[in-house]
């Protein structure tokens, strides 16, 4: 009878080892926008550009890759979903001290292109060109190319920054009759 009580015991020990090893990880796992669980760990394996503990962030403007989401140009925040240039999109009460047109007030409005997102439009540029300056963002860092927005031959160029609502920025305009005039620039959000 011992030895039937302790084959028993034995059986029950056995089966409670094989049971205990066939728990299912993935019971009570639900992974969002076509992940799947992993069997072996219980954790959501997620498809490209998806990432969060059930692939419930996705990596909107940009790519995710070890552990972080890479943006696109003209793209910030954690998913890149933010326009970096949102913020600067707005009018503006311009304060230049330039070396050759002197000190200047003047307005301009800064809007989106709609070439690229890393992109702005600024009308009004030095209180005096017609058409609109095209510059670069990256995350605050402004670029402005060298460009001849009117075609007229005067060529302008510089960088700058934004923070808290103003653009601080230094230029130069060449005047093809008259040499550089270099600009320190001011502008506060209106």
């Amino acid at each position: 009878m011992k030895k039937i009580n302790l084959l028993f015991v034995a059986l029950i020990g056995a089966a409670a080892l094989i049971f205990s090893s066939c728990t299912d990880e993935c019971k009570d796992v639900v992974c969002e926008n076509a992940g799947t669980c992993n069997e072996e760990t219980g954790a959501c394996d997620c498809p490209a550009n998806f990432y969060g503990e059930t692939c419930e962030t996705e990596c909107i403007n940009g790519t995710y890759a070890d552990g972080a989401c890479g943006c696109d140009a003209g793209y910030e925040g954690d998913a890149c979903s933010v326009e970096s240039r949102e913020d600067m999109i707005a009018s503006y009460s311009v304060s230049d001290a330039c070396s050759s047109s002197g000190a200047s007030n003047f307005s301009v409005t800064v809007s989106k292109s709609s070439n690229s997102a890393d992109r702005i439009l600024i009308s009004n540029f030095w209180g005096v060109f017609t058409n609109q300056v095209t510059a670069t963002i990256d995350g605050d860092n402004i670029t402005i190319p060298s460009q001849d927005p009117d075609n007229d031959g005067f060529l302008v160029s510089g960088n700058g920054s934004y923070a808290n609502g103003t653009i601080t920025l230094t230029y130069s305009v060449t005047d093809p009759g008259n040499g550089v005039d270099n600009c320190n620039s001011t502008w506060t959000k209106n």
